[in-house]
């Protein structure tokens, strides 16, 4: 019971850290992270780019082989009063060709990033934070597909 409360405090801990980081730092602040992309899937709906809650979409980062990066959603387009949350799992490993791939299923509508950190020596870190918000509207999980509405 004390280690899973000591783990929750400490989570906590790290993801409001990590937020105040993302909210001052620069947008693309010198990281060898060089891109984010999120699948489309088999989602449609009313805009070119749907994307729902409840459905899951790839998410595959590009950086150096063997870089260990950490995966958020910031859920809100000001880094100042978004919300973040974790991928699970939340730190990937590149591999030899430089991919880190992970699942993303957002849970609300609205403007959301995929943010990165770059783990670095110790405790430090660099940031990628794309500019622009992806949409999230609300999705119908149709198993394969994805029927996004505004």
């Amino acid at each position: 019971m004390y280690r899973s409360n000591r783990a929750a405090a400490t989570t906590a801990a790290t993801l409001s850290v990590l937020a105040a980081a993302i909210a001052f730092a620069a947008p693309q602040a010198g990281a060898t992270v060089t891109s984010v992309r999120v699948e489309n899937g088999q989602s449609f709906g009313s805009s070119a780019d749907a994307r729902g809650t409840g459905c899951s979409y790839a998410v595959t980062v590009i950086t150096d082989p063997g870089k260990a990066v950490v995966v958020l959603d910031q859920i809100g387009d000001d880094p100042n009063t978004a919300d973040y949350k974790q991928f699970q799992p939340y730190e990937l490993v590149a591999d030899a060709s430089g991919a880190a791939r992970t699942t993303w299923t957002p849970d609300r509508k609205g403007p959301h990033k995929i943010v990165v950190l770059e783990l670095l020596e110790g405790d430090d870190f660099d940031i990628y934070l794309p500019r622009n918000a992806m949409n999230v509207g609300t999705g119908i999980n149709l198993g394969p597909a994805c029927a996004v509405l505004p």
